[in-house]
């Protein structure tokens, strides 16, 4: 019976998904949402298992005046949903994350992971769980087929005057 922590990078959408998961009967009563990181502390403390709590990726950050990120909880069965993964879930608020929830499982969704030198979806979650890919969205009908064609359009301009101006200017 894990705690899930819900991590987005927005405010809306935090605010959002919150009230979405608050309004189902059987889950309502589990849902809050996490106002500071001390708030989130104080939640994790209160829940020894079961909850979800909806908060910012921005709530990662050390107190006022101190320079490093505290433990905000120890315990192993904390899920961490960290969504829109590919943007803000790298760097200082990594890190932040990693060490206040040192013990906890992190899975990240994104629709467009990234693979660079300082940056790598895979690094930070693990293995991908399950790809929805273009093709798929297309056999399930939640996308229209997408079609390209790589190819040069010859352009030709029949007035010469105007190909002068334009070269001058």
């Amino acid at each position: 019976n894990p705690t899930i922590v819900a991590v987005t990078d927005r405010i809306n959408l935090d605010n959002q998904l919150m009230e979405t998961f608050a309004k189902q009967a059987v889950l309502g009563p589990a849902v809050s949402q996490a106002e500071s990181a001390e708030d989130l502390r104080s939640e994790l403390k209160r829940r020894v298992a079961g909850g979800v709590i909806f908060t910012v990726i921005n709530k990662f950050r050390p107190p006022s005046g101190e320079s490093d990120m505290p433990v905000l909880s120890e315990r192993e069965n904390v899920i961490v949903l960290s969504d829109e993964a590919h943007r803000s879930q790298y760097e200082t608020f990594a890190a932040n994350l990693q060490k206040a929830l040192p013990n906890a499982t992190r899975i990240g969704f994104t629709g467009t992971p990234i693979e660079t030198t300082d940056r790598s979806t895979r690094t930070t979650f693990g293995d991908y769980i399950s790809i929805y890919d273009i093709s798929r969205a297309v056999e399930d009908g939640a996308t229209v087929p997408i079609y390209y064609e790589n190819r040069s359009i010859p352009v030709e301009v029949a007035d010469a005057d105007l190909v002068a101006d334009v070269g001058s200017s």
